[in-house]
């Protein structure tokens, strides 16, 4: 199958971002999507740790576009049958090798955290974690440094707090606050221990 690189970039993230959506990491869901991709190849085996990953080539080009690794154990009602679980799936989405989407999924087959590597450079940008399948935290990774410097709180979906280390010494130092959505304070610690000392309504 020949694609377009952009086209399968973009078809490849759209297809990670579909659990996030639904709310569903199921194994069939995934298998859906690979299929409207026709999937050119595809390879079946056990890692090191016991999981049975299976690796699609999307292009035909000998490097696998999406892992999906899973981990199997006795169907608590019936111990005579196996059930399979999907635990992680990874994305390579413009086919050089490094993983630009990793997500792994609890035992309720909801999205638990998901690492991104949005410039597809190869390195994690940026760290969501979830519960109950919705976005709790998102830390963004500084590119130099690799450390979180800024970290986004959300309730039900909503940013509700935005904690950023302005001063790269590991220890936040502004805060912003926000109330449905909108963005209510600021505050600034200037003297360095850890707390806000200066306040600015919005």
């Amino acid at each position: 199958m020949t694609m377009n690189r952009n086209l399968l970039t973009s078809a490849l993230l759209a297809i990670a971002m579909v659990p996030l959506a639904s709310g569903c990491g199921s194994d069939e869901s995934a298998e859906r999507d690979m299929g409207d991709l026709g999937a050119a190849n595809f390879s079946r085996s056990r890692n090191d740790e016991g999981q049975i990953v299976e690796r699609y080539d999307s292009t035909g080009d000998g490097v696998a576009d999406v892992l999906k690794y899973f981990e199997e154990s006795a169907d608590p009602e019936d111990p005579s049958l196996t059930q399979r679980r999907l635990v992680k799936l990874e994305i390579d989405a413009n086919g050089d090798g490094n993983i630009n989407v990793r997500r792994i999924f609890d035992e309720a087959n909801t999205v638990r955290s998901e690492e991104l590597d949005v410039d597809l450079d190869g390195k994690v940008d940026a760290i969501l974690y979830f519960d109950g399948g919705k976005l709790t935290r998102k830390e963004l990774i500084e590119a130099e440094s690799g450390r979180v410097g800024t970290t986004r709180h959300y309730s039900e979906g909503t940013l509700i707090r935005v904690e950023k280390d302005e001063n790269a010494d590991e220890r936040i130092d502004y805060w912003e606050f926000y109330e449905e959505g909108v963005l209510t304070r600021v505050g600034r610690d200037t003297n360095g221990d850890g707390q806000a000392d200066t306040w600015q309504a919005r």
